[in-house]
């Protein structure tokens, strides 16, 4: 399945590089722990990132009672978000033919704000298990208070596109000829071992949730 191309979300330059597939998109979000939101505040653009979790078609934010982005997006009922991973960067002989691969996706959605206990705990959860599978349940849930005191914005996704680049460089056939070294440095986000805090109690040993993790993302998400 494909979202439907609209004024928004079709991609104009680089048209090879661009899907709607559905099932792509939420992988590229799915593999990211920050997104980036434009809002506007007094009339100034701002772009801010912040942690996110996913559960079918919505994605979920939380913050502050006060936070000036939240409040933003509650007012507009409107946002644009995105994500992107860097993959490789590829130096081409000439200057002018540099460039990265690299997937990122664009999501426009509708925003809403969760105002009962339980919704903001479906939110909340979301975000957790978005960080690790399986971690809601072995922490402590949020109390009343700490809900009261948070912010959780679910926001519906309308449409959203992908850009993904996955090439060779791209030199000129004059250029192939001059004594430049070329080629690409791959890079990857990778997760390391677990580290447990100080005061950890010592009978605690690391969960398997937490092991599973790591050795899925120790070579790359």
């Amino acid at each position: 399945m494909e979202y439907k191309k609209g004024n928004q979300n079709t991609i104009k330059r680089g048209k090879k590089k661009a899907s709607y597939n559905i099932e792509e998109i939420n992988k590229i979000l799915d593999a990211s722990e920050i997104c980036h939101i434009a809002f506007n505040v007094d009339g100034l653009p701002q772009v801010q990132p912040i942690n996110f979790g996913r559960k079918g078609n919505k994605l979920y934010i939380h913050g502050s009672l006060k936070n000036r982005m939240t409040n933003s997006l509650i007012e507009n009922k409107k946002v644009c978000l995105s994500v992107m991973h860097l993959d490789a960067m590829k130096l081409s002989r000439s200057a002018f033919h540099h460039s990265v691969n690299y997937r990122s996706a664009v999501i426009f959605g509708s925003v809403k704000e969760l105002k009962t206990s339980a919704e903001k705990l479906v939110g909340l959860k979301s975000i957790i298990t978005h960080f690790v599978p399986n971690r809601w349940d072995f922490c402590r849930e949020p109390t009343e208070k700490e809900l009261l005191a948070t912010k959780v914005l679910e926001i519906e996704i309308e449409s959203a596109s992908a850009k993904i680049a996955d090439t060779e460089v791209s030199d000129n056939k004059d250029d192939e000829k001059l004594n430049h070294w070329a080629g690409i440095i791959p890079i990857k986000t990778i997760c390391e071992y677990p580290i447990a805090t100080e005061n950890l109690k010592s009978e605690i040993k690391i969960p398997k949730h937490i092991l599973e993790f790591y050795e899925k993302n120790k070579n790359g998400f």
